[in-house]
């Protein structure tokens, strides 16, 4: 029987000469897959930003309902004192009580707002139109 003894020879070879090429086809490979993680990464970042954003709008929106019911309520509060400054009732006890006030004598009262009554005393100033455009423009008070 012989065994066989596996038998291994040393071979020395220098490859420090040999320069390797390189493969353009791994090139474009390896740009073609940056590039998809590039834009992947892009889409990724688009989505978080338009959702973070949505949030703060969120945010932004809730506060502005609560600052507009803020004002709604602190329009009717100021209406409500305006209807209590207003009430002629009080406006007359205020008149007489702090005031002094007393009613005018019957001759005192010249009702305003008359287009054809003169003016008692005689007239102080007159407005004089020339041009019929701007009589037309002329704004009124009684209105």
């Amino acid at each position: 029987m012989r065994s066989s003894v596996p038998i291994y020879w040393r071979k020395r070879i220098d490859n420090s000469r040999l320069v390797r090429r390189r493969d353009p086809q791994a090139a474009r490979e390896a740009a073609g897959l940056v590039g998809a993680a590039v834009v992947c990464l892009a889409v990724l970042l688009l989505c978080a930003w338009q959702h973070f954003e949505f949030v703060h709008a969120s945010y932004r929106l809730e506060e502005l309902r609560s600052r507009h019911e803020q004002v709604l309520e602190w329009n009717r509060t100021l209406r409500l004192e305006q209807a209590v400054l207003l009430d002629p009732m009080r406006v007359d006890e205020v008149a007489r009580n702090q005031l002094g006030l007393d009613s005018p004598p019957a001759g005192q009262v010249i009702p305003l707002g008359g287009a054809n009554r003169p003016a008692p005393g005689g007239v102080l100033a007159r407005t004089v139109v020339r041009d019929p455009a701007l009589a037309a423009r002329r704004v009124s008070f009684a209105d």
